[in-house]
């Protein structure tokens, strides 16, 4: 019996003091996986391309249907991703869902519409530059991505003086929004005609959707801001007023990793044109970033009628 009790408090020991530190990792530090597909693999034509971000970072990314006469930029859920998608047998210890995500079918919904599609690698994700201390931010520094791709499509010779439409998942749709909060005049000289945001939410709030002790949680928040030096509750909603073009903001009603008082405070704080999309059937927030493959509709009609 003495053993036991010693053994339980050598194990809850190392469960308070590792698992902050292995929980906040998973945020910082993104899993590298490969592509083990390129567009040309699903039909469709691209060129590879590299363009920097607002701060320098040189960023890896695929130009599928430059020729089309719209633009949608698509902005990864990072962390566990990358512009290809999300592969499960990277996952060995938690694996938070159990398909693949191939973000290259959701692209061909588009390039089938009539849309160029520009993919690419957020910084400290898959072939794209990383930063010095090489750490995921939760939209906040990735901000600096976004801008960085729009101004890009304005520019480069092909997509020049094009409408476009953004579509960005969970922490691409945080950079984004954060992205329009530090220069919204940029998007609207770089001819920015709407949004698709899906399932925006920061890491915190994520965080607590898993009923972690408190204690767990503040050495977790504590560590990611020691290493990062931001916020581990990225300043999101205090941006959103700032996007200035029609925003569908999309969401799994039943996602149990979500917070609802910040998906309603998000549309609420958007001032411009609007719609709040429920996806009524999902009930893992992973079914989200495939959704627009096998239901593309919504989606395109809100492109079709605003980027042009």
């Amino acid at each position: 019996m003495v053993i036991t009790g010693v053994l339980l408090i050598i194990g809850g020991f190392l469960v308070y003091n590792a698992l902050p530190g292995f929980l906040a990792d998973t945020f910082l530090y993104p899993s590298e996986q490969p592509f083990p597909k390129t567009p040309v693999d699903y039909g469709y034509n691209y060129k590879d391309v590299e363009f920097p971000a607002a701060d320098g970072i040189v960023l890896s990314g695929w130009l599928l249907n430059e020729q089309a006469e719209k633009v949608i930029i698509m902005t990864h859920f990072g962390y566990a991703a990358n512009r290809f998608g999300y592969q499960t047998k990277y996952f060995r210890i938690v694996k938070p869902y159990d398909k693949e995500i191939e973000f290259v079918k959701v692209a061909g919904r588009l390039v089938e519409a009539g849309y160029a599609v520009l993919m690419y690698d957020l910084r400290n994700h898959g072939i794209s530059g990383k930063t010095e201390k090489g750490v995921g931010t939760g939209g906040t520094e990735e901000s600096r991505d976004v801008l960085g791709a729009v101004k890009f499509i304005a520019n480069y010779e092909a997509t020049k003086g094009k409408p476009v439409g953004l579509l960005s998942y969970c922490m691409g749709a945080n950079a984004t929004t954060i992205a329009f909060g530090m220069d919204a005049e940029s998007f609207k000289e770089s001819n920015v005609k709407a949004l698709v945001a899906m399932q925006p939410l920061t890491n915190s709030l994520y965080l607590k959707t898993l009923n972690l002790p408190g204690n767990i949680y503040n050495k977790t928040a504590k560590r990611f801001t020691e290493v990062s030096g931001y916020d581990f509750h990225a300043p999101v909603i205090q941006n959103v007023s700032s996007i200035n073009v029609p925003t569908l903001l999309c969401q799994s009603r039943k996602d149990p990793n979500t917070n609802m008082d910040f998906i309603n405070d998000f549309f609420n704080a958007i001032s411009t044109a609007k719609e709040m999309y429920w996806l009524e059937e999902p009930t893992n927030r992973f079914d989200g970033y495939n959704w627009f493959y096998d239901n593309p509709e919504k989606m395109l009609a809100w492109f079709d009628k605003h980027v042009e």
